[in-house]
């Protein structure tokens, strides 16, 4: 399932909505089934809040006013690429986080997933985080890339492509971050908080020059940007501007987040050696 391409208000919806309907559906299969299991009391509205809010947020950028003004002004186009390819994925990912997956999924689907599984190699390698920033990382440099803009406005199936190659690098990239299913715990302490610092600086590679630069560099979206009454050139600037702004929030928020996290665990590990050493006392 792809997220959506552009087109008529219609067509968006009717392409988008199947796909958010399956998410919830699944979603709710899993939380089910996770419930009925032990522990599954810690499953709850912490996971379905963020689950529903990314799925809510996928729907409201495909379909109008967001998608017609995506297709006329650069700062809603580039709003609506961070939100596709961070702020949405994040969300569901963070929905899906432990113990969710683990009490929700089959035994038989956990065991084909794991390191040791017929599937082990390839969910390893999908998980690398120099695959997967480099990436996430590329799919934001490219989609931002002039002659690449400009083949999306031209071409439905391209516009799609563009779409999906950024929400699921999202997914991949927001899954080694929050790591739902617990894989990576031993992992060095904080190695997610170099995670996230690497595809910020990717974004800051795009965002700053649309903020600073005094070149035209997206001559398509000019007529549509002059017909709303705005001067193409501060066009460019707010969507640089913009995307500095929600990248930012995005990495600060994420950023307490991980930080926290892995100094609880920290915390825990402590207290688990000092009772070690306290009963070998």
């Amino acid at each position: 399932m792809l997220p959506f391409a552009s087109g008529t208000a219609p067509a968006q919806a009717a392409a988008v909505l199947p796909i958010a309907l399956a998410y919830l559906v699944l979603f709710s299969l899993l939380v089910q089934r996770a419930r009925r299991r032990p522990g599954g009391q810690r499953v709850g509205l912490g996971h379905i809040i963020p689950f529903g809010l990314g799925v809510a947020a996928l729907f409201a950028v495909a379909v109008p006013p967001i998608s017609t003004g995506a297709d006329e002004l650069l700062s809603i186009h580039m709003v609506q690429h961070v939100v596709l390819a961070d702020a949405v994925p994040a969300l569901i990912v963070l929905g899906l986080r432990a113990p969710l997956l683990t009490l929700g999924l089959p035994k038989a689907a956990l065991r084909l997933a794991a390191p040791g599984g017929r599937m082990g190699r390839v969910t390893t390698a999908m998980t690398n985080p120099w695959l997967v920033v480099s990436l996430w990382g590329g799919s934001q440099v490219l989609w931002s890339l002039p002659f690449a803009m400009q083949a999306t406005q031209t071409s439905s199936i391209l516009h799609l492509v563009q779409h999906a190659t950024l929400f699921y690098g999202g997914i991949l990239l927001w899954w080694i971050v929050i790591d739902p299913l617990g894989s990576r715990r031993h992992k060095p302490r904080f190695h997610r908080l170099a995670i996230l610092g690497a595809s910020r600086g990717v974004t800051a590679a795009v965002c700053l020059p649309l903020t600073w630069m005094t070149t035209q560099l997206y001559p398509g979206f000019a007529a549509t940007t002059a017909a709303r009454g705005l001067d193409p050139m501060t066009d460019q600037r707010l969507a640089g501007a913009a995307m500095c702004f929600l990248e930012l929030f995005i990495f600060g928020a994420a950023f307490l987040a991980v930080f926290l996290s892995a100094l609880a665990r920290e915390e825990r590990e402590e207290a688990v050696r000092q009772r070690a050493a306290g009963s070998m006392v």
